[in-house]
């Protein structure tokens, strides 16, 4: 867990360590919530691929996102790699 106060302008930095886990770039808008128990959300606006670091994102699990090129090509090696296994 990290530690960060807010500024006197009520700003806060998200540590690039945590960005980079969510597949944040600088400047990606992010979108900010409150839930039931009062913790701040924050998550991407625009999800972009975990892969090549495009926002044509077609897949999102657990803020992070896949696009359609980047999801044919890790289905392609996957698929490859059971054909070989079953050889």
């Amino acid at each position: 867990m990290e530690y960060k106060r807010i500024t006197s302008k009520g700003g806060i930095n998200i540590p690039v360590k945590l960005r980079r886990s969510m597949g944040m770039e600088p400047r990606d808008a992010v979108e900010l919530d409150v839930n039931e128990k009062n913790e701040l959300v924050i998550r991407a606006y625009q999800t972009r691929c975990i892969f090549c670091g495009g926002q044509d994102v077609i897949l999102r699990k657990n803020g992070k996102g896949v696009c359609g090129a980047c999801a044919d090509q890790v289905v392609d090696e996957y698929v490859k790699r059971k054909r070989e296994e079953l050889a």
